[in-house]
């Protein structure tokens, strides 16, 4: 019998394409700091981020590799939903301060999620092979006393969004039809 080890990278941006947090669920050296903090100060939740608390993860078309920073979370892959009409995923973390107010945020700004999941080394978690590249957007979130989900949704949603708004013109697309009727020539 074989281990299968995967790891999933995060990366979260704003609508302007900004980084905002990059997160994996893998590994984990300093277990002497706990995960949880009281605080209701955000920045004073930040997990301890030392250089022995990420992964490096290059993707493909990246220059140098990003620091992905230790988070537990699951990620529940894509799925269509009853009717057909959209595609749906989830992130599930743990209730703590910092899962929740950057969920929130996420949400109300509609940040972009793009979700790597890798095969890796079960001794030295070094990525192998990469399964999936999804892009998200972040759609709703939803939370109970024990943990946080955040919905994702295809970034074109016929019901949830709105999709990009255009007018075909001729000047941009050539002749257009003058009527609705079809004729086989």
């Amino acid at each position: 019998m074989s281990i299968t080890t995967l790891v999933t990278f995060i990366r979260l941006t704003d609508s302007y394409g900004t980084v905002q947090d990059l997160y994996q669920n893998a590994k984990r050296d300093d277990t002497s700091t706990p995960l949880t903090n009281e605080s209701r100060d955000t920045n004073a939740v930040k997990y301890i981020q030392n250089v022995s608390n990420f992964l490096s993860y290059q993707s493909v078309g990246a220059e140098t590799a990003e620091k992905y920073y230790y988070l537990p979370f699951l990620y529940q892959g894509a799925a269509k939903n009853r009717t057909g009409d959209n595609i749906e995923a989830g992130l599930v973390f743990s209730n703590n301060v910092l899962a929740m107010n950057r969920a929130r945020q996420a949400v109300k700004e509609k940040w972009h999620v793009e979700v790597s999941v890798c095969i890796a080394n079960p001794t030295t978690l070094e990525v192998e092979r990469t399964l999936t590249n999804d892009s998200w957007l972040t759609a709703t979130m939803s939370y109970d006393p024990e943990t946080v989900e955040v919905l994702l949704s295809s970034a074109i949603d016929a019901v949830g969004s709105n999709a990009p708004t255009s007018i075909l013109t001729s000047s941009l697309v050539g002749a257009l039809p003058t009527s609705g009727q079809i004729n086989n020539v």
